[in-house]
């Protein structure tokens, strides 16, 4: 009795030991391991910009009213509005006021917040 007791607690302690030794010597080749390098990942635009020809489509953030107003050439408000769902050809783009614009017709302009890519 006293024997296999005094062996089990031999044999508990030899593998605790080697358990011991075999988690240092992975940590240690761990501490070792370099990593392989990694290449720049392509950023792909979530928002395509709007160019001059391209299909545009009249969409509005406010559900209650379902409008979007007209600009002038230089940014600024008119009289006239346009419904949420026109589709349009964008005659032109610029920047004015700090506002990006396009160009709809002769003399109508979207903000260009109000219009995505079609």
């Amino acid at each position: 009795m006293f024997d296999s007791k005094r062996l089990v607690k031999v044999v508990s302690v030899a593998v605790a030991s080697m358990s011991l030794l075999g988690v240092s010597a992975s940590v240690s080749e761990a501490a070792t391991f370099t990593a392989p390098k990694l290449g720049l990942s392509e950023v792909a635009t979530t928002n395509p910009s709007i160019k001059k020809g391209d299909k545009i489509f009249v969409v509005v953030k406010d559900t209650k009213n379902q409008k979007v107003n007209v600009l002038n050439a230089n940014g600024k408000k008119t009289a006239k509005k346009v419904s949420m769902g026109s589709t349009f050809t964008a005659k032109a783009v610029k920047k004015t006021n700090g506002k990006k614009i396009v160009k709809i017709n002769k003399s109508q302009w979207l903000n260009a917040k109000d219009v995505v890519k079609d």
